[in-house]
């Protein structure tokens, strides 16, 4: 038995396995990794006097857990299908560089941008439908106070809304195996970074991690996935800097910010459903 039989196995149950095998070893790396970094080593300095909504992370661990294991569990099986169609070559993934060229190969890094930030942007919002987020998004949102461990405690069909559109263009143009599965591999990695409240990158057209902590908070406003753009384009921005929690901003961390005390944050959950977007 080879590295390819076990990672591109010819049955629709080998490739479920993969996928669940892999996302359980996966999402430790990722979030406990994270949060060993920024809770445990660093929580000084990171998180000195944020000390009730780190109350509320112990708290809602368990949970956080036991969703990221639904999620897993259900996306290995959604995405089953997909990953059998793609290794037993009914996609057009290809695997040698050599067969399009360096040139194909950064201008479809660049295509899967362009075409996946407006379709997550608006798979994202349209799970803010109080129909869809009371059933599907709210098991996310439940989470006011986000934590590593929240980037994979998702409902799996929300997940899967969300990373749908990458798995599908690999049915609608050549792509390298490294970038498709690059990409798939980095959608957990980002949600890890957007969920830590702690933010090192602040450029305006990046969705950095405030922009998420502040999406939490008020279950509205910054639905990209990469970027602000179609926020911007569409109406749904909104700036976090001196609105939430940042455990990068010294000045932050120093006073603690008070988050808790935000109208959106006072409220329950469910009295939000009827304001998201």
């Amino acid at each position: 038995m080879n590295l390819e039989s076990v990672l591109a196995p010819q049955s629709i149950l080998g490739s479920f396995l993969v996928l669940f095998i892999g996302g359980m070893l996966f999402f430790p790396i990722t979030s406990g990794s994270s949060y060993l970094y920024y809770r445990v080593f660093r929580r000084e300095r990171f998180f000195k006097n944020d000390q009730e909504n780190l109350a509320k992370e112990d708290g809602q661990r368990k949970t956080e857990w036991l969703w990221a294991f639904y999620n897993v569990l259900g996306n290995a099986v959604v995405t089953a299908p997909i990953h059998h169609l793609v290794v037993t070559g009914k996609s057009k993934v290809y695997y040698a560089v050599s067969d399009h060229g360096y040139g194909w190969l950064a201008f479809s890094v660049l295509l899967v941008l362009v075409i996946t930030e407006p379709l997550v942007y608006w798979a994202h919002r349209i799970l803010h439908h109080p129909w869809l987020y009371k059933r599907i998004h709210l098991h996310h949102h439940q989470f006011r106070v986000p934590s590593p461990w929240t980037s994979m405690a998702f409902h799996p069909l929300d997940s899967f809304m969300q990373a749908v559109p990458h798995h599908l263009l690999v049915f609608l143009f050549p792509m390298h195996i490294g970038v498709y599965m690059g990409f798939i591999m980095f959608l957990q990695v980002w949600s890890t970074f957007i969920h830590e409240r702690v933010t090192w990158v602040r450029w305006g057209f990046i969705n950095y991690t405030a922009h998420h902590t502040l999406h939490h908070k008020a279950n509205k406003y910054n639905y990209g996935q990469f970027f602000t753009v179609c926020d911007r384009i569409w109406g749904s921005y909104k700036a976090p800097l001196g609105v939430v929690y940042d455990g990068a901003d010294p000045a932050v961390v120093a006073a603690g910010a008070p988050v808790t005390t935000s109208s959106a944050a006072r409220q329950p959950v469910e009295k939000i459903v009827g304001a998201s977007q």
